[in-house]
């Protein structure tokens, strides 16, 4: 799938939006047409599959959304393993929104969901201003995506195990690039670049969040000092944890625990 997902993308057109129930295709194995005219979103409400595009294997299941590209596509095959219902979204946009086919998990289902339930009832009420507002709902689809940290699943699994190590040890010792890039068997780019696609920073900036975090819910307690959480926290200076809780949170850990005591 390219680096990451274009944001930069206009939608040019709907062509269609259609809920797809159980009955529809009752055989197991279906081969579409290799020629993919517009891009493809689908919600799946239910049912389990996998699905072969191109030289990706994509598994979609209840509450999964799935993107394919428009373009030529070298196989189009869906194996069911249970029947479901979802609703899809054919649409083309000014540019490739990306190059490779993917699956999302969602974690905000009744949200997204809605989204697209909307979607499809604008769409057979055909009433005034109808197409408008489904082309303000796609766009709002991909606000979501990108909220639901768009990154495939196989790539996640990749850098799951820096993820665990970092869980692990970032109150403990500090953590390298090329540590966590050995851990999960990758180059420190690769891991680097992963990781901002998940969490729109790189691996230092994420550790550091984390140990500002920590820090908030330590100050929040109210049982340590200053001095104390800096060593919690993995700071051999009490200075440079100030600045740089600062830096993180927008104010010191001292104006933080009177805007705390404040907002009482």
């Amino acid at each position: 799938m390219g680096d990451s997902m274009n944001t930069d993308f206009v939608i040019t057109k709907i062509y269609r939006i259609v809920m797809v129930d159980k009955n529809e295709y009752r055989e197991k194995v279906t081969a579409f047409d290799e020629k993919f005219y517009n891009n493809e979103m689908i919600f799946h409400f239910s049912g389990k599959a996998t699905v072969y595009f191109n030289d990706e294997v994509l598994h979609t299941s209840e509450n999964t959304v799935r993107f394919l590209p428009k373009g030529e596509a070298s196989k189009y095959v869906v194996d069911r393993e249970e029947h479901g219902e979802c609703i899809l979204i054919n649409f083309d946009a000014n540019m490739p929104i990306t190059d490779e086919a993917f699956v999302i998990n969602i974690k905000n289902v009744t949200a997204l969901g809605n989204l697209f339930k909307k979607a499809f009832s604008l769409w057979v009420s055909k009433s005034e201003g109808y197409y408008f507002e489904c082309m303000s709902i796609l766009y709002k689809i991909f606000a979501h995506l990108q909220k639901e940290s768009y990154i495939p699943l196989g790539q996640y699994n990749t850098i799951k195990p820096a993820f665990n190590y970092i869980e692990e040890n970032f109150l403990k010792e500090k953590i390298s690039v090329a540590n966590l890039a050995k851990e999960c068997g990758v180059s420190d780019s690769y891991l680097k670049k992963l990781f901002i696609k998940k969490c729109g920073l790189p691996p230092v900036k994420y550790i550091i969040q984390l140990k500002i975090n920590y820090a908030c819910d330590l100050l929040r307690s109210k049982m340590y000092s200053i001095t104390q959480i800096s060593e919690m926290c993995g700071y051999n200076s009490v200075q440079f944890f100030t600045r740089q809780f600062k830096e993180y949170s927008g104010i010191s850990p001292t104006d933080f625990i009177n805007k705390y005591k404040s907002s009482k």
